[in-house]
């Protein structure tokens, strides 16, 4: 049997799209600007690798990951510039040493400690400064900032490769901290002149080219995820998820479905079993609230979502239906961001929870360039 018989569900992956995407943003950008490839959280979902070849294939000159453990990962497959955006590991500095990693010093201890590892090997280590300007996750405080800018021999053993920051709302179009950020992050870049600098994820690329300086980092929407939420989304979709019907059953007027009984019939109703569930990452908030479609038909998602199963209501579908056929959960007529509004979460999260057990199928033309 083949593997379209053997899977419950098939998340198609666009190739072309990617690479179509992360042109879009090349485009946009001055020659000046460089374009990043962001491959954290296995590439947003769709593999790291996969998505490596694409970015390569597009001349991508700087790769960020979050974790150590991804750039190890990402390092025997490139050598261009790999920046790990959680920090400097505590315990593992000669790691990033040994492996060529960028670490982003988040705070004046993670400059302490690379400083001292640079003194220790007598070898000057490059770095990215990363300033928060607002958001209050990682990033120099406003106490270190400061301490830092009063004070710049505190970096005497290290290389600068650039200074960074992170947008809190800039997929807000008219949020007011943008601007905040922007000129907060604009006064610091002034002390680094030397540095690259880099401010820009998807949605604050789209927002002003003064925000652009000399590397943007494009995560999301290079995933076809829409970084203008209050526009169509310009970006093309990249993944596709469809799941097998595994059961037609009939549900009688006053019976329930699924766990605790959450959906009651009032009338008799046809019912499809399907074979995706939240241990394939789809959202179990989606119980009784959801969508899937039977070719162009919405078919509500009726009780709670199963680790490997979910139903839904087909009765007013017009067309015959059967065990063995498909509907689709991400496509056509649904995105990753309709079905994210569905589950009160956002793209971000359908895209990186995309599990493991669905049958992956690649564009090829991307991968017969590489070759």
């Amino acid at each position: 049997m083949g593997a379209n018989s053997t899977a419950s569900a098939w998340l198609d992956i666009d190739l072309d799209a990617l690479a179509a995407n992360y042109r879009f943003f090349q485009d946009i950008t001055s020659d000046q600007c460089h374009v990043a490839g962001i491959l954290k959280a296995d590439a947003y979902g769709i593999g790291m690798q996969k998505a490596l070849a694409v970015f390569e294939n597009m001349q991508c000159p700087f790769y960020f990951v979050a974790t150590l453990g991804e750039a190890l990962a990402l390092r025997g497959l490139t050598a261009k510039p790999v920046a790990v955006l959680d920090g400097l590991f505590t315990g593992a500095e000669d790691l990033y040493i040994h492996h060529n990693l960028l670490p982003v010093l988040n705070g004046l201890d993670d400059i302490m400690r690379w400083n001292a590892c640079a003194r220790r090997h007598s070898i000057s280590l490059p770095a990215i400064l990363h300033f928060d300007t607002g958001m209050n996750r990682l990033g120099m405080d406003h106490d270190d900032t400061a301490r830092l800018l009063d004070d710049l021999s505190l970096l005497a053993g290290l290389q600068i490769v650039a200074v960074m920051s992170h947008f809190s709302c800039a997929d807000d179009k008219d949020h007011p901290e943008t601007a905040v950020q922007s000129a907060r992050f604009a006064a610091i870049a002034d002390r680094f002149p030397q540095a690259m600098k880099s401010l820009a994820n998807s949605s604050g690329i789209m927002r002003s080219t003064a925000c652009h300086y000399d590397l943007v980092r494009p995560g999301m929407a290079v995933y076809g995820l829409n970084p203008t939420p209050e526009t169509d989304n310009p970006m093309r979709p990249v993944i596709r998820l469809s799941a097998r019907i595994l059961q037609i059953r009939k549900a009688r007027k006053n019976e329930t479905v699924g766990y605790g009984q959450t959906h009651h019939f009032n009338r008799d109703r046809t019912l499809a079993t399907v074979a995706v569930g939240y241990g394939d990452g789809f959202p179990r908030y989606l119980g009784n609230r959801g969508t899937l479609y039977y070719k162009e038909h919405p078919c509500p998602i009726v009780g709670r979502v199963s680790m490997d199963l979910t139903v839904i209501d087909v009765s007013d579908v017009p067309a015959p239906i059967a065990a063995g056929d498909v509907v689709e959960v991400i496509g056509a007529r649904q995105s990753a961001d309709d079905l994210a509004k569905d589950a009160g979460t956002i793209g971000y999260e359908i895209l990186t929870a995309l599990g493991r057990r669905y049958h992956r199928r690649y564009d090829t033309k991307q991968d017969s360039k590489q070759a």
